[in-house]
């Protein structure tokens, strides 16, 4: 006989035995208990009314059917974020072997254009390593001071106007 036959012939048996457990009287069920938020409600009024509103807005089937969909769109939005967590993880493992596979065969091919391609990868891979830099502002200097316009007097002409200097 297979496992799985011999382990449902053994389940079957075993649930058809009389079980103590089964056989014991239901104990009557247990006061409830008041917890902490019950506490404070019992002795703030605006609290307890508003606890009980929310008891009752949440009783509404339209609400708990809002309420068990957030559930699940965060249940699914949590499962997404995993999945594209492992997925670029994978994504990035078999890129490396890609790029491992690739140099070791062209290695093999042609040593020379390796060598080629290690001196002009290094460049690259040291401009990634650096950090970046952080901009310099040009200092602030204040806003340079009007002068008048010079008059024609101050330019030296008789009855011309002044030009004006850049």
């Amino acid at each position: 006989m297979k496992l799985t036959s011999l382990l449902l012939v053994a389940g079957l048996t075993v649930a058809t035995l009389p079980s103590p457990l089964l056989a014991a009287k239901a104990s009557p069920p247990a006061p409830e208990r008041t917890t902490e938020v019950e506490l404070t409600t019992a002795a703030d009024p605006e609290q307890a009314k508003l606890s009980a509103a929310k008891r009752k807005v949440l009783e509404l089937p339209e609400i708990a059917s809002a309420q068990q969909q957030a559930k699940a769109d965060r249940a699914l939005a949590a499962k997404a974020s995993a999945e594209y967590k492992h997925a670029r993880t994978k994504s990035a493992e078999s890129e490396m072997a890609y790029r491992k596979a690739f140099d070791e065969t062209l290695a093999k091919q042609d040593p020379e254009a390796a060598g080629i391609q290690k001196s002009s990868a290094m460049p690259s891979a040291k401009k990634c390593s650096k950090p970046a830099r952080k901009r310099r502002r040009a200092p602030v200097s204040p806003p340079p001071t009007q002068t008048p316009p010079p008059t024609a007097t101050q330019s030296g002409a008789k009855g011309k106007p002044a030009v004006r200097a850049r």
